[in-house]
């Protein structure tokens, strides 16, 4: 079977899926993973380079597969409005959204204690990470309602279930996430709608390069967030599983058939 015949019957044909974050990091892979399995990609981004090269890496792997690219900032109540409603001028649906727009602190700033930590960065970090969350659930959801039918998949960390020295705004916005996917959760089961949360460990994206030195001593492919997050959506629509944690396996030691512990 060739690729464009692939797409065309996979998983996810004749879905649209909205992706914030997608111009680059976990948010590319998903829209790559997606489009793979025959959806039809709404790219969300700030930046129209990045979204630019995003689409073209679909379009390369399918002629036949259009998605379409937004500049939009999912922390602006306005933008994510503009997000469904072009996404509804477009197509007449919306069956998914991942929210994978984020930051890892604020601009130019590197890890600090938590009392160093201004009011700006502090805004700066929870308007993107999770107000940017609440805005992008609520301007698809009506529609999801109303369709009986939707997935959305919103991604926390594993920093939002313990809390890391010197990422206080970091770790408090991906907390938020679960809690408030759980909530919504909670609230649009009864209309056939699941809201799922992943929670990668490190995963190896631009985010770190707001660390500046420092990096991860291990770290996942940012492919194989996106394969957990296909097989979510892809799942029975009367099944869920319930915050799962994506890690890369770390091997200590290997263990000789001499090793006395064997």
């Amino acid at each position: 079977m060739n690729e464009g015949a692939a797409s065309q019957n996979g998983r996810l044909c004749n879905q649209v899926i909205i992706v914030t974050g997608g111009g680059g990091g976990i948010g590319r892979s998903v829209c790559l993973a997606f489009a793979v399995e025959g959806a039809t990609i709404v790219v969300v981004d700030v930046d129209e380079r990045r979204i630019e090269e995003t689409t073209a890496k679909i379009e390369d792997h399918d002629g036949h597969l259009k998605p379409i690219g937004l500049v939009l900032n999912v922390s602006q109540e306005r933008d994510m409005e503009e997000m469904a409603r072009q996404t509804l001028q477009r197509f007449g649906r919306i069956d998914g959204l991942v929210a994978c727009a984020g930051v890892l602190r604020g601009k130019g700033s590197l890890p600090k204690p938590m009392v160093e930590v201004s009011t700006q960065e502090w805004d700066e970090v929870l308007d993107a990470n999770l107000k940017g969350v609440f805005l992008s659930n609520r301007a698809v959801l009506p529609t999801m309602i109303s369709q009986r039918k939707g997935n959305i998949v919103n991604i926390s960390s594993t920093s939002g279930r313990q809390g890391r020295a010197h990422d206080s705004a970091y770790c408090a916005s991906k907390f938020g996430v679960i809690g408030l996917s759980e909530a919504v959760a909670e609230e649009v089961r009864p209309y056939g709608v699941r809201v799922q949360v992943v929670l990668p460990d490190a995963v190896d994206t631009p985010i770190w390069e707001q660390n500046g030195p420092l990096r991860p001593e291990q770290a996942l492919e940012p492919h194989r967030v996106a394969d957990l997050i296909l097989f979510l959506v892809s799942l029975p629509e009367d099944t869920i599983v319930l915050g799962p944690v994506i890690a890369p396996f770390r091997t200590r030691r290997r263990i000789r058939p001499s090793d006395p512990g064997r």
